[in-house]
């Protein structure tokens, strides 16, 4: 049995009634049919709650077999759940706990409208409540350094080609990551949406210029982004088009921005990973593709504070609370700052 299959009950070994309950919950209508309760989701959030049911399904099959000859409803109740908890405590934090008992609750309002689930979600909130909390630290670093970063990749892929002007399939690689980098730092989308950029789809020239005009389908507030790329990035994307793109394998059969070495558009783990990677040989730690939005509103908040509400437009925020935790954390960076400089200056009177 692989990995996987040990965590979720594949969906050909559902109980009849899930599949046939699950598939209708996701069925399209239109103005004169009704469709399912679920029909509204985006497909990430779809396969989010599919997962987390299918690790219930596996608890089930594997500590209570016998459940699953009944309704969905009828097989959960507090002394299950306490079950399902520490059978996934084994393997995950409290809080990953807590977000699968939120999930695992939504999935069962898909297939049993009518059962009274409330006091999962008391749960959930009673575990996430007392789960460890780490200090996050979304200031470490800031957009300036990430884009020098991006810059300098691909200032490199380019030194690296020989006088004939040949790119090696290694230097179209470092400049691709390069060019990544360099985006997300002035342009910080969430990965979901980075991964699904196609050129002349949402890259589109603007005059001279590149522009990314994202349709509100690929983003997860549902508002359409339209992000004006700037004149030198807009060149090196040229250069990424014209010398190192077409050296990826199998990057001429699709329009994925992001080539990859297996023949098509790179997957989010795996730039996940490639973002990761060359952070951390550049800085000592790795930044994921989610720390660039904290290093944008870091950075907008340390340099332009007057003008800070901006960055709820960047990030595509539906509400400026989301934003408000980073203005306060660059605010309190730059305070520490001004102390430790009016320390030294008082030092070196005395």
């Amino acid at each position: 049995m692989s990995r996987v299959s040990k965590l979720k009950l594949p969906f050909a070994d559902w109980p009849a009634d899930d599949q046939r309950l699950w598939t209708a919950a996701f069925e399209a209508g239109d103005r004169f049919e009704a469709c399912g309760r679920g029909a509204h989701l985006a497909a990430s959030t779809r396969e989010m709650l599919y997962e987390r049911y299918a690790h219930f399904l596996r608890f089930v099959s594997v500590q209570h077999r016998n459940l699953l000859t009944r309704p969905a409803d009828e097989r959960i109740d507090r002394r299950i759940v306490a079950e399902f908890v520490a059978w996934r405590r084994k393997s995950c934090s409290d809080m990953t706990v807590s977000i699968e008992l939120r999930c695992l609750r939504d999935a069962l309002a898909l297939i049993c409208p009518d059962a009274d689930l409330s006091w999962l979600l008391v749960v959930a909130r009673r575990i996430a409540a007392t789960a460890p909390r780490r200090t996050q630290r979304y200031n470490l670093i800031t957009s300036d350094r990430l884009y020098a970063l991006g810059i300098a990749l691909m200032d490199g892929a380019v030194a690296d080609t020989d006088a004939a002007q040949r790119v090696r399939m290694r230097d179209a690689y470092v400049y691709r990551d390069g060019l990544m980098i360099a985006l997300l730092a002035l342009i910080p989308l969430r990965r979901r949406t980075l991964t699904t950029l196609k050129i002349g789809q949402h890259l589109v020239r603007s005059g001279d210029l590149w522009a990314l005009d994202i349709p509100a389908a690929d983003t997860k507030a549902r508002r359409p982004l339209d992000y004006p790329i700037s004149k030198e990035l807009s060149v090196r994307i040229d250069v990424y088009l014209e010398r190192f793109r077409c050296r990826i394998p199998g990057a001429n059969t699709h329009t994925g921005l992001w080539a990859s070495h297996l023949g098509g558009t790179t997957c989010a783990p795996a730039i996940g990973a490639t973002v990761r990677k060359r952070t951390r040989s550049a800085f000592g730690f790795g930044v994921s593709p989610h720390r660039f939005r904290h290093a944008a509103a870091s950075f907008w908040a340390i340099h332009d504070p007057v003008n800070v509400r901006g960055t709820k437009d960047l990030l595509g925020h539906a509400s400026l609370l989301t934003t408000e935790k980073h203005y306060i954390m660059a605010q309190s960076r730059l305070a520490g700052r001004t102390l430790a400089h009016a320390v030294h200056k008082l030092r070196r009177v005395d």
